[in-house]
């Protein structure tokens, strides 16, 4: 019997499935790549409407988005936010 190494698999835990490796490094809700691009973001105001407009994303951090809307530094909450994409320019 012969064993081909690209056919390996992870050893399985006390549970039967395959233990992945984990990943290492800082996870990010965002790409890094998205910072200073556009984007058009879904949210929902205070009033409970919703609202869609696109600005520059600056930042994120843990109560939400930095954008730049209309020329001013706006942070969304992320329980408003509802999709945030990536505009192609």
């Amino acid at each position: 019997m012969e064993i081909l190494e690209g056919n390996l698999m992870a050893r399985p835990d006390t549970n039967g499935t395959p233990s992945l490796p984990k990943r290492s490094g800082a996870r990010s809700m965002l790409p890094s790549t998205w910072i200073e691009r556009s984007v058009r973001v879904s949210y929902v105001d205070v009033h409970g409407q919703g609202v869609e407009t696109s600005g520059t994303l600056l930042d994120w951090c843990a109560l939400g988005l930095i954008l730049n809307l209309a020329g001013e530094k706006s942070v969304l909450a992320w329980d408003c936010l509802r999709a945030v994409v990536l505009i192609n320019d």
